[in-house]
This record gives structure tokens, sequence and C-alpha cells, in this order.
């Protein structure tokens, strides 16, 4: 009997330290594997995450994605002009359903194994005019045209609020373009008052170092009438 209980003894121990800890190690693999695995939406998010990231820190000239023909994947997901995804179609197919000669087939997220890539459908015009602003930007970041409307007939608080506005754009940089016209309902201006607030903007665009009338006024005093002026662009700080 004693032989037989050193025995068990034994195996329970031997049990206690190799098959326990080896069952509750399966234990928490399986619960990890079933709780942590990530949902189609959670995998898409992280991966477009990563392909900005990723694009963000390349060169320029290393950011441009396959279109039309460069596209080697066999499918791929549109996203559609509500900014959602259509599910995966041929390219070949895709490609054979637009007008090539006005609209391409863009990516704008790289595919990866098993995942097709993100591609849309843009127009060949509206890109040429987006890469002409673009380019026009990178000339001169300040060309940006403001407006500022008021009539003849504004009175002195209203008219000192414009002012303020006008001196800040130009010195800014932008180009302002001042609108006059007639006041809808009320007391019509005066000749004399509509004089004063012509004086007034130029004195206004006088005060601006820098800021100049780019062009004559157009239009009629008491009419509708523009005054156009230019900021001087700001030297950037070093």
């Amino acid at each position: 009997m004693q032989t037989s209980r050193c025995i068990c003894s034994t195996a329970s121990a031997l049990h206690r330290v190799f098959v326990i800890p080896t069952e509750q190690l399966h234990r928490l693999a399986y619960m990890s594997s079933s709780t942590w695995r990530p949902t189609p939406n959670t995998f898409a998010s992280k991966l477009l995450v990563q392909h900005q990231r990723c694009y963000a820190s390349m060169p320029s000239t290393a950011r441009r994605l396959p279109r039309n023909e460069e596209i080697k994947a066999w499918s791929v997901s549109l996203r559609n002009a509500e900014g959602k995804l259509d599910p995966p179609r041929s390219t070949a197919d895709i490609l054979k359903s637009i007008d090539r000669a006005s609209y391409s087939l863009v990516t704008i997220v790289a595919g990866s194994p098993g995942v097709p890539p993100i591609c849309k459908i843009v127009s060949m015009k509206d890109e040429y005019k987006a890469a002409k602003a673009k380019q026009k930007q990178a000339k001169n970041p300040n060309a940006t045209t403001k407006e500022v409307e008021l009539n003849w007939a504004i009175d002195e608080n209203d008219l000192g609020h414009r002012m303020d506005r006008v001196k800040e754009f130009l010195g800014k940089g932008y180009k302002v373009e001042v609108l006059l016209a007639k006041k809808r309902k009320g007391k019509a201006a005066t000749m004399a008052q509509a004089l004063g607030v012509v004086q007034r903007i130029r004195d206004t665009i006088a005060s601006v170092e820098g800021a100049k009338e780019s062009k004559p006024m157009e239009g009629k005093i008491l009419e509708t009438a523009t005054i156009f002026a230019e900021g001087k662009v700001p030297k950037p700080q070093t």
C-alpha cells in the first residue's frame, strides 16, 4: 500500500508539472486567437493607415501609383462617388467600360497579397485643371483673390469693418476686389457720399505697405463698380 501511494503521488506531481501547464497554454492560445482576430473592417482600416504612412514617407517621384494598364492586379475595388467601396471587379472589364480618351483608372491605395488595390475613375480634364492650379499655387502660394462687398450708402461703422478686412487680406499678399453696388432698400447714397466711400477704399489700400491698385476701377459710381487691389507677398521667415 505504501508503494502504491508513492507511485500515485509521483504521477500526480508529474501531471501537475508537465500536463496541466501545457493544457493551460493551449487554452490561452485558443482564447487569444479567437478574441483578438481582427475583423475585416479593422484589417482594412489598418491597411489603409499603413499604406498612407508608407507613401507619405516616400519621395514624391516614387509616390505615383499605377493607373490603367499599369495596374497588374486581376481585380480592383472601386471607390464610388459617395466615397464608399464597391465590390471587387475585373480590372480589364473596368478599363473596357470607360471612355479612355476622357477618363483614367487610378490606384489610390496599393493592394497586397489577397487584397485588391483600391482605385477610382478620374476625369483627365479635372486632373489637368488640378495640376495647373497646384503648379500656380506652388509658384505663388499667396495668389488668392478675396472679395469684399459693400453698398454706396454703407454707414461708417460697417465701412470700418470692411476696410479692416481689406487691410488684412492685402497684408497677407492677397488680391482684393471691392465690389460696390446700390443699396437694395432704404435711402440712396448721394454722389458726395459715394465719392467719399471710394476715397476711403483707396486710402485703406495706400495704408498697407506694398499694396496698390492693380488696375483702374471698373463700372460707374452710384451704379455697380469694382476696385482692384493687390498686396505685397510677405517674405518667408527664416
